[in-house]
C-alpha cells in the first residue's frame, strides 16, 4: 500500500473538529447559509459548493497562480508556504510578485503536488472552499481522490482537487482539454467563467498563431535537462509537444531518469534546453560547454545550449505561453524572425497576472534571453 501524505497536526483536528459544531464554518459566519451548486472535479467528485467561494484557501501553486489569472487573489484567505525550494520571502516569482496581500494571507503549508499541510492552519482561515491537487507523482487518481475526501471531512468544507498539468499525455487535444477543464473548473466555482472563457481564448489564439508560423518547418532535435542536472533528462514538455520538436529521449521506457554521456553523444541533440524555474535551481550554461565527454555533439560545438522555465510545483499556464514563443524562436529563427520575445513575454504575463514589467522578473529567474 503506497503512503499518502498526511495533514500535518493530525491530532489536533479532533480538538478543532470536536469542538465546534457540524462545521468550523457553520459556527463562524453569521448570516443565512450560502447557496451552493455542484461541481465535478479533476477527479471525477462531486462536491457542492457555495455558489460563488469568498474565502479560498490552497496549498496547491496551481491554484493560486490561476486565482490570480482570474482575478480573485482578494479571496485569497490561505496560500501555498513554499515555491522553487524557497519560502515566498526569500524568493520571490512572478506570481508572488504579483500578489500585492503576501504579507496579509496566511501561508498553510504545502507546494509541491501531494505534500503536507497544516489543518490547523487551514481551518484558522475560515475558508468556505479549500483547493487541493489532482495530481502527484506518488499516487494514483482513485488514492487522490480518497485523500481529497478524508480531507474534506476532517476540514468540514468542500475541496475540490484541480491541476493544469497532470498524467495525461495521450494526445494534445487531450492535455489541451485538461487545461480547459481545470480554468473552467475555478471560473465556475469563484462565478468568473466569463475570464476563464478569455483567457482560454487566448491561450488557444498564441499557440495556434505561433503553430502557424512554424508549419513548414523541419522539426529539429532536442535534449531537455532536468534543472539540476544535466545527465538527468525531463521526459515530456508540453511546448515542445505543440512545436513538433523531436526529443532525442523519445521512446526511452519510464519518465525522467538518468541518461549517460555516451547517450547523449550518441543521439547527438542540434539543441540542448536547460531546465531553469529559478536562479537557486540551474545547470550553469558553461558546465555545458565545458564538458569534454560531450565533444562532436551539435548542440554543444555550436554553442546552441538555451534555457526555459518550464514546470515546478505545477505548471503556469502563461510562462508555458512564452516557453512556447521562446523554444520557436530559437527552434525556428527564420520563421519567427519578426516576433520580439520581450514584447511577447510581457504581453502574455500582463493578460494573465493584469499587472507590468513581470516579464523582467522571469528574466532574472530564467535567463530565457542568455544564449
Amino acid at each position: 500500500m503506497q503512503r499518502h501524505p498526511c495533514i500535518a497536526l493530525v491530532a489536533g483536528i479532533g480538538l478543532i473538529l470536536g469542538g465546534c459544531g457540524d462545521t468550523p464554518n457553520d459556527e463562524s459566519r453569521d448570516g443565512p447559509a450560502q447557496d451552493t451548486h455542484e461541481v465535478e472535479d479533476m477527479l471525477g467528485r462531486s462536491v457542492e459548493v457555495p455558489e460563488a467561494a469568498e474565502r479560498i484557501a490552497t496549498v496547491n501553486v496551481d491554484a493560486f497562480r490561476m486565482a490570480l489569472h482570474l482575478g480573485v487573489e482578494d479571496r485569497l484567505v490561505g496560500i501555498p508556504s513554499d515555491m522553487f525550494g524557497s519560502r515566498f520571502s526569500e524568493a520571490k516569482p512572478i506570481e508572488v510578485r504579483a500578489f500585492g496581500r503576501l504579507d496579509e494571507v496566511a501561508m498553510v503549508g504545502g507546494g509541491q503536488p501531494g505534500s503536507e499541510f497544516s489543518a490547523e492552519r487551514v481551518l484558522a482561515t475560515d475558508p468556505d472552499l479549500f483547493i487541493y491537487w489532482a495530481f502527484s507523482r506518488g499516487d494514483d487518481d482513485e488514492a487522490m481522490a480518497e485523500q481529497a475526501e478524508r480531507y474534506q471531512q476532517q476540514l468540514g468544507v468542500p475541496v475540490v482537487a484541480v491541476n493544469t498539468l497532470g498524467r495525461e499525455r495521450a494526445s494534445e487535444e487531450a492535455i489541451e482539454a485538461q487545461i480547459e477543464q481545470a480554468y473552467r473548473l475555478l471560473g465556475t466555482v469563484t462565478g468568473r467563467e466569463e475570464r476563464a472563457e478569455e483567457l482560454l481564448d487566448f491561450y488557444d489564439a498564441t499557440v495556434s498563431e505561433v503553430q502557424e508560423q512554424v508549419a513548414d518547418e523541419e522539426p529539429p532535435r532536442i535534449y531537455l535537462a532536468h534543472r539540476r542536472n544535466l545527465y538527468n533528462h525531463v521526459s515530456f514538455y508540453f511546448p515542445v509537444e505543440q512545436l513538433g520538436a523531436e526529443l532525442v529521449t523519445a521512446g526511452r521506457p519510464g519518465g525522467d531518469g538518468e541518461v549517460s554521456a555516451e547517450e547523449l553523444v550518441s543521439w547527438d541533440p542540434a539543441h540542448i534546453f536547460l531546465h531553469t524555474p529559478s536562479r537557486a535551481s540551474r545547470v550553469a550554461r558553461d558546465e555545458v560547454l565545458d564538458d569534454e565527454r560531450l565533444s562532436g555533439v551539435k548542440a554543444v560545438e555550436a554553442e546552441r545550449i538555451h534555457r526555459f522555465k518550464g514546470t515546478y510545483m505545477g505548471w503556469d499556464l502563461a510562462t508555458g505561453l512564452i516557453d512556447l514563443v521562446h523554444m520557436a524562436r530559437v527552434l525556428y529563427p527564420e520563421a519567427m524572425a519578426d516576433v520580439d520575445l520581450r514584447d511577447r513575454g510581457e504581453e502574455i504575463l500582463e493578460v494573465f497576472y493584469g499587472d507590468p514589467g513581470l516579464y523582467d522578473r522571469l528574466q532574472e529567474l530564467s535567463s530565457l534571453d542568455d544564449d
